[in-house]
């Protein structure tokens, strides 16, 4: 409708009285009844944002984290500090027994402990051989422990590298809160909606994500929305009549496997329009009752609307492509690892070399001065 209040376009003509009946259908509208008579509905409209699913960015140590839960964590802490005590109280014990604190590496100081039960973690084995029957005993449920906890948490990372990422979007709030751009194809009942509309979701969509400086930057044909839509991280509004042959001319098995789909407004039919008070009105609802009748309609509608591509899972392939932020948390260890022992290196140099005893002589000589000796 025009600022005058008159139509334009395929209602103004039967207005004006221009046309008898138009070919293409319209949507039901309060405003355009006046003017117009509908007949039966002759096609379904449905249009959907379309877009390739986000890949969901966890944090680096989420990823290390997530195989198991806070309280299998928390148990494994518990189970390992329950290992170093059993295992000071062996060691020590058959340190005793043999005599020699040096046989073989066998010790029993806490640091040692602590090497050797993530050793066993980390399947890295054992620096020593203990000789007693129950100190063998002991370190083989350890590694038999270590490497079913092994084996479950690296096959979880990898079944989590693996699987598909799980869907995060399944409606207008989501799709708002996401970070992808949005488009819009460039036709007039989209635009017409975004000025209609009172859903407070889609008003907010159109200001934040779809409206320009020219009130058009969001929106785009068809071809070159499906071409962003290709590329990743972008949605685009458009009907699925249009859309699905690009896509199906266009996309990859794993592109077509990727895609999802958000609804913004409901599925329409759209109606045959003749002229008010049109003497052909009773013919043309009599030939299109005919239509759907006999399945004509049915089958022209199959026909010209498009059918949804379809994902062939046998034939997807599966690219797994680990960047350096999620393996960033392995590096920060790694570099505290490098500090704390630099840091104890420069402690110790200092306490074993000349600097570290003339410390203490300077300190003797201080305390001689502050506390002199007296009878």
């Amino acid at each position: 409708m025009q600022s005058d209040g008159r139509f334009d376009g395929l209602v103004g003509l039967l207005e004006r009285r221009m046309v008898d009946f138009g070919s293409s259908p319209l949507l039901f509208k309060l405003d355009r009844m006046p003017f117009v008579d509908y007949s039966y509905g002759n096609w379904i409209l449905r249009s959907y944002f379309i877009y390739r699913r986000p890949k969901v960015e966890a944090k680096s140590y989420e990823i290390f984290l997530r195989p198991l839960e806070k309280d299998v964590w928390l148990t494994i802490v518990v189970i390992m500090g329950i290992m170093a005590v059993i295992l000071k109280l062996i060691f020590a014990n058959e340190i005793r027994i043999r005599k020699s604190n040096h046989m073989h590496g066998v010790e029993s100081s806490w640091s040692f402990l602590l090497l050797f039960t993530l050793g066993a973690f980390c399947q890295q084995g054992a620096t020593c051989v203990p000789k007693l029957f129950s100190s063998r005993i002991i370190s083989i449920f350890v590694f038999l422990f270590c490497i079913l906890v092994y084996q479950f948490y690296s096959a979880s990372i990898v079944s989590y590298l693996l699987m598909d990422p799980p869907r995060t979007i399944f409606n207008l709030k989501d799709l708002l809160e996401s970070r992808l751009l949005i488009g819009v194809e460039d036709i007039l009942i989209d635009r017409n909606y975004f000025i209609q509309t009172t859903d407070p979701y889609a008003i907010q969509l159109y200001e934040s994500k779809i409206k320009g400086e020219s009130n058009s930057s969001g929106f785009y044909p068809p071809k070159e929305g499906i071409s962003l839509v290709r590329q990743g991280d972008f949605a685009f509004h458009v009907e699925t009549s249009t859309a699905y042959p690009i896509i199906e001319r266009t996309f990859t098995n794993e592109e077509i496997c990727d895609l999802e789909e958000v609804q913004m407004y409901r599925t329409q039919p759209m109606y045959t329009n003749l002229q008010k008070n049109s003497p052909f009105r009773e013919m043309m609802n009599f030939c299109m009752f005919k239509l759907m009748e006999n399945g004509n309609m049915d089958r022209l509608r199959k026909y010209w609307d498009a059918r949804k591509p379809v994902c062939i899972q046998a034939a997807k392939k599966k690219q797994i492509h680990v960047n350096l932020r999620e393996f960033s948390c392995g590096l920060v260890a790694l570099c505290y690892g490098f500090s704390f022992s630099l840091v104890f290196l420069l402690t110790e140099f200092i306490m074993r070399s000349n600097v570290w005893r003339a410390i203490k002589h300077m300190f003797r000589r201080t305390s001689g001065y502050l506390y002199p000796y007296t009878e």
